[in-house]
C-alpha cells in the first residue's frame, strides 16, 4: 500500500512533467479510513467548489463513490501543465489538501495526456 506521502509527491512530480500545451486528465483512486467518509465527501464538496470557481484551465474536477467500501475516485480535466501546476499550488488546495490526506488511508494518483492533441501536434 502506498504511504498517503508518497503518492503526494507522486503528484507533483507527475504535475512537473507533463508536457506543455497538452490536456491533461488525472485519476485519484482514494481509499478512506473507516468512519470518515462523510467528512471526507463534505470537504471534496467544498474543494470542488473553490476548484471549479477560482482554478483557471480547470475543465472538469469531480467525486465518485465506488461500490467498494470507503472507495473513490476523483476525475478532472486541465487544458495544459500550467493549469494543473496552479491547482496544485492554489490557497485553497493549501487549506483543503492537508484536512482531505489526514482522512486516507490510500491514494494511487496517475495523470494522463491527451493523444488527441499529441495526435494533432505531429501533423504539424
Amino acid at each position: 500500500m502506498t504511504k498517503i506521502s508518497d503518492g503526494i509527491k507522486k503528484v507533483i512530480d507527475l504535475g512537473e512533467s507533463m508536457p506543455p500545451n497538452v490536456t491533461i486528465g488525472g485519476l485519484k483512486h482514494i481509499i478512506v479510513k473507516e468512519g470518515n467518509e462523510k467528512e471526507f465527501e463534505y470537504l471534496f464538496r467544498e474543494l470542488a467548489s473553490k476548484v471549479l470557481e477560482n482554478d483557471k484551465g480547470c475543465n472538469y474536477y469531480d467525486l465518485y463513490k465506488l461500490e467498494e467500501p470507503r472507495t473513490y475516485l476523483v476525475m478532472e480535466q486541465y487544458e495544459d501543465k500550467d493549469a494543473l501546476q496552479r491547482h496544485q499550488k492554489s490557497e485553497h488546495g493549501k487549506y483543503y489538501f492537508p484536512k482531505m490526506r489526514a482522512l486516507l488511508e490510500n491514494i494511487d494518483v496517475k495523470y494522463y495526456v491527451s493523444i488527441m492533441q499529441l495526435r494533432d501536434e505531429s501533423k504539424r
